[in-house]
């Protein structure tokens, strides 16, 4: 093997290797963490919400007349307006809730077991009515769903509640709790219970409000700033006022989505005028929230096309400059018995040989970068199998460059290589 000569030859020209060594070096380094942040991106926009997303349809309105200031008046709207929306044709199921998947966010907040004095835990909380479930598709588990007249009196207890202001004690703490029953998500479930028996148990928030739970939904995630996208609670109420309007969700039958998005502007305002309304299919939404991963993903995948090309170009260029400086060296080496093979050997082991050293450097670096990013931006972790997989994958970019200069090196006749001494 030619070991010898290539390592003398690579002492003699350190900074011609180097600069090869160092770019493989980074562009190990780079696509690794650009392939582990393109998987993990299209791992998140793959999660399924666990709702009816294709045919969810999202509905604002926002009253602007003076008879929508009646609290009378809002609660016949939204009667209205459901009993409209269930009428459409193509229609499965309609809510008034604030939930709305795939926003990014949403309302939260932080409870724990009742008298348990642990940590609190952060979860999303929205409110609900009798056909929320059915609207996103949701499986019950356990337990019971709300009903329209538990919904009905528990917005009007909240009302009256709050409109007294809730008086508070000398310690800041309102003398009046509030106690609710509520619907939680699996997860959220087993978070607060690990023997996974949430049905009937009690929590408490940090205003000491307490809240029963009556029912758990099979799956469920939203994505969120924190980390809580499969943990949420739903209460009964209903979710209308002057100045917020009232949001609907609507769930048409698989097929008919287009039909019930341009037949709901004209069906409620045919209930009621004096509002403006909003109409959006909950599909759309979505793809609007993933299109910054979206343009990330194809960014990322554009730098790793243009390294791995970019790095293929120098390890050409040094080979066929290898390969112009030493025809006089290949000339001879023909001369005295050398095969063609035993050319292309020498230049497929020089670069082999570059290339190992780049790439043992570049896992250094690879793992050193992934630390800074998980450390500054929460990204994934880097799996030790993607880095072997990104060595490989250099191994034989770099033999797949130098195989075409070094087949012209082999190539080089004697006779040539003589008469250009």
């Amino acid at each position: 093997m030619e070991f010898g000569p290539i390592l003398r030859s690579m002492r003699r020209n350190k900074v011609r290797y180097g600069l090869i060594v160092a770019e493989v070096a980074l562009t190990l380094a780079v696509v690794s963490n650009c392939v582990n942040m393109i998987r993990d991106a299209r791992h998140q926009m793959a999660i399924r919400s666990g709702f009816d997303d294709d045919n969810l349809i999202r509905v604002a309105s926002r009253p602007f007349a003076p008879a929508f200031k009646e609290d009378g008046y809002l609660d016949n709207s939204l009667r209205r307006d459901l009993a409209a929306l269930r009428a459409i044709p193509g229609v499965k199921a309609a809510s008034n809730t604030r939930f709305l998947p795939w926003q990014g966010g949403g309302s939260s907040m932080e409870t724990r077991v009742l008298g348990s004095k642990g940590p609190m835990h952060r979860n999303q909380v929205y409110n609900a009515d009798e056909g929320t479930l059915a609207t996103l598709g949701s499986r019950l588990i356990e337990g019971r769903n709300f009903t329209r007249e538990e919904t009905e009196s528990e917005s009007l207890r909240m009302r009256q509640l709050f409109a007294a202001a809730r008086p508070s004690g000398a310690d800041g703490m309102p003398l009046e709790k509030v106690s609710q029953d509520i619907i939680i998500s699996k997860a959220f479930g087993e978070l607060l219970f690990p023997d996974g028996k949430a049905l009937g148990k009690r929590l408490e928030d940090t205003d000491g409000d307490q809240y029963s739970i009556v029912g758990v939904i099979d799956h469920f995630y939203n994505p969120y700033g924190w980390p809580i996208h499969e943990y949420v609670m739903f209460f009964p109420s209903s979710a209308r006022s002057y100045l917020g309007g009232a949001p609907y969700l609507v769930r048409a039958e698989p097929g008919r989505k287009a039909a019930v998005l341009a037949a709901i502007e004209k069906t409620l305002l045919s209930v009621d005028g004096g509002r403006n309304l909003q109409v959006q299919a909950v599909s759309e939404i979505k793809k609007r929230f993933q299109a910054r991963s979206s343009l990330m993903v194809t960014i990322l995948s554009v730098v790793i096309v243009l390294l791995l090309f970019i790095t293929s170009l120098g390890i050409v260029g040094l080979t066929v400059f290898s390969v112009a400086e030493r025809t006089r060296q290949i000339g001879t080496r023909r001369a005295l018995g050398a095969q063609r093979g035993d050319i292309l050997r020498y230049f497929l082991l020089e670069n082999w040989i570059v290339t190992t050293l780049g790439l043992a450097l570049g896992i250094l670096l690879a793992f050193g970068l992934n630390v800074a990013l998980v450390s500054r931006v929460s990204g994934p972790k880097m799996q030790p199998g993607l880095v072997a997989a990104g060595v490989l994958l250099l191994w034989i970019a770099g033999l797949a460059a130098t195989f075409l200069p070094a087949l012209r090196g082999a190539r080089v006749a004697p006779a040539v290589a003589t008469r250009n001494v």
